[in-house]
């Protein structure tokens, strides 16, 4: 059973003006038609949509529920015209983002807020990624922007690259562990004895990497950073933790920072995408993450 543009229109109108004389005014129609119209939806849904009242006509309970649901579908289908026009037009569809998960995601919300404004025809689809993952994602376009990625631009791809700055690590762990009364900076082999808090890495074809992990060690593997970062505070193993990430808990004292023999060197981090790919809604996110500002911020707070 299939509806027409113009029929849900019509049973609209009817039900806003009250009568078929009024409905046939807003459409310029004679009433005889629009109330055809009705007769017709009534049939083929086999229930009465209106209580004849003389000339007014009263929605049933039937009635306001499927002019809640014509009100919808109408909407739906004017949005998917626009829709299809701005894609047929060059918009994209979706957009792509890897974000590496030691970004905070925070000063993205409102650059979301306004994509959405700007490109309500444009699904944007955002990604969590781990070390090369986020490369990965890029490099066998499973993204069309990468943001975060790690360490050094994969070569050998017709990738763009911008630098987003340094993500600093600290030696986090929780003030009743064993090493935390050691003498610093402790060495690595009082270390190597206790697992080392891990989150896998997500690259499939790139070769994954270890963020840290000392040869012979136990690795202890966490879902995400919340979870690592719960680990930390539960004691349950050692590792280090983005600055940014680690502040608040050291600031409390839930977690305290130590010196170690071979501290974590800082991770440069990149924005990258591919030469070849954009629409507008691509030009305007890498137009935005060109701000050297919410650049710093991804990688200076916490999510």
């Amino acid at each position: 059973m299939l509806f027409s543009a113009d029929e849900l229109n019509a049973f609209i109108l009817t039900a806003r003006c009250g009568s078929f004389a009024g409905a046939a005014q807003r459409l310029n129609k004679v009433p005889n038609a629009v109330s055809y119209t009705i007769h017709k939806l009534e049939d083929a849904v086999g229930v009465p949509l209106f209580e004849r009242q003389g000339k007014q006509l009263q929605p049933t309970e039937a009635g306001i529920y499927f002019l809640k649901r014509s009100e919808m579908v109408l909407e739906e289908l004017v949005a998917m015209r626009e829709a299809t026009q701005r894609i047929g037009k060059g918009f994209e569809a979706e957009l792509r983002l890897s974000v590496n998960n030691i970004v905070s995601l925070r000063p993205l919300l409102p650059i979301l807020a306004e994509s959405e404004r700007l490109f309500p025809q444009t699904e944007i689809r955002l990604t969590t990624d781990v070390h090369n993952g986020v490369w990965d994602s890029l490099v066998n376009k499973r993204a069309d922007i990468a943001i975060g990625a790690p360490n050094e631009v994969v070569s050998g791809a017709d990738i763009v690259a911008r630098e987003q700055g340094e993500v600093t690590w600290v030696f986090a762990i929780s003030p009743d562990h064993p090493i935390a009364s050691e003498e610093e900076p402790i060495a690595t082999e009082r270390l190597r004895p206790y697992p080392a808090i891990c989150i896998a890495d997500t690259s499939i074809r790139l070769e994954p990497k270890v963020a840290w992990q000392l040869h012979g060690q136990k690795a202890m593997v966490a879902p995400d950073y919340q979870h690592k970062i719960r680990m930390h505070l539960a004691g349950i193993g050692i590792g280090f933790l983005p600055s940014q990430f680690a502040a608040p808990y050291l600031a409390t004292g839930e977690l305290v920072g130590k010196q170690v023999e071979n501290p974590k060197p800082p991770t440069p981090m990149f924005i990258a995408w591919h030469r070849a790919r954009g629409g507008p809604c691509h030009g305007w996110w890498l137009e935005k993450l060109a701000d050297p500002a919410l650049r710093a911020a991804m990688i200076g707070s916490p999510q």
